[in-house]
């Protein structure tokens, strides 16, 4: 889908230049978003395609833009992968009987497409399943196991001791679409990617593409979140 023509991508950047030599870079989009609505572009749309090309502010978008061509979204269909629906790592290996006391939780001071109730308990959404409310093109997110809505963001905090066989039997036990082969293995990856994080610090996910003589694998990846001031 064409969100934006050359010819659009190029007025886009003349304004923005003109603004920011008017009033300088404030390192938002504000004068992309004026430029938007005097012209009927889609918010949203713009906002995936501006960032799958790295413009996270004006100068951004002036500088990181490609020019002379269409700037396009790619269809959301993406293959799910049955039998690794997580796409967990191949090497990685679970541990036996281990306990795990920390998991990631939503909170309401982080919006980021945040849909879900305020702590409740997130796993990432498998590869290829389709959020029930519009997230950004260019992140992956968590679901809420009782919502099932997504949120790009959550928090570590603490929980009741439990094993990663009990903890995907419970998750498994919602009868939630996106967590009907949440498996053991998968659970005891997301406790290995927390276990080492701090309380309260914010986590996100995203999946990554590896090139090997093997072909390209995705991974999922949960990792900490560090804001830019």
């Amino acid at each position: 889908m064409t969100v934006l023509t050359a010819n659009q991508v190029n007025e886009l950047c003349i304004f923005i230049e003109n603004q920011i030599e008017k009033n300088g870079c404030d390192h938002s989009l504000k004068n992309t978003f004026e430029w938007a609505e005097q012209n009927g572009i889609h918010k949203a749309d713009l906002i995936d395609v501006l960032e799958l090309n790295g413009g996270f502010c004006d100068c951004e978008v002036t500088f990181n833009l490609p020019e002379n061509c269409d700037l396009e979204l790619e269809s959301d269909n993406k293959e799910i992968d049955f039998k690794n629906p997580f796409k967990l790592p191949v090497n990685f290996e679970k541990a036996e009987n281990k306990i795990y006391t920390k998991a990631i939780f939503s909170n309401s001071e982080y919006g980021n497409n945040n849909y879900t109730k305020n702590g409740e308990l997130l796993i990432p959404a498998p590869f290829g399943f389709k959020p029930k409310k519009r997230v950004r093109k260019s992140m992956h997110f968590f679901n809420g196991t009782e919502s099932e809505l997504p949120s790009e963001i959550g928090i570590v905090k603490e929980i009741e001791p439990i094993t990663g066989k009990e903890f995907a039997k419970k998750i498994r036990d919602l009868k939630l679409e996106s967590f009907m082969r949440f498996s053991e293995r998968d659970a005891e990856y997301y406790f290995s990617r927390i276990e080492k994080i701090d309380i309260g610090k914010p986590m996100g996910t995203h999946f990554i593409e590896r090139t090997g003589i093997g072909g390209t694998k995705i991974e999922l990846k949960i990792h900490k979140v560090i804001f830019r001031k």
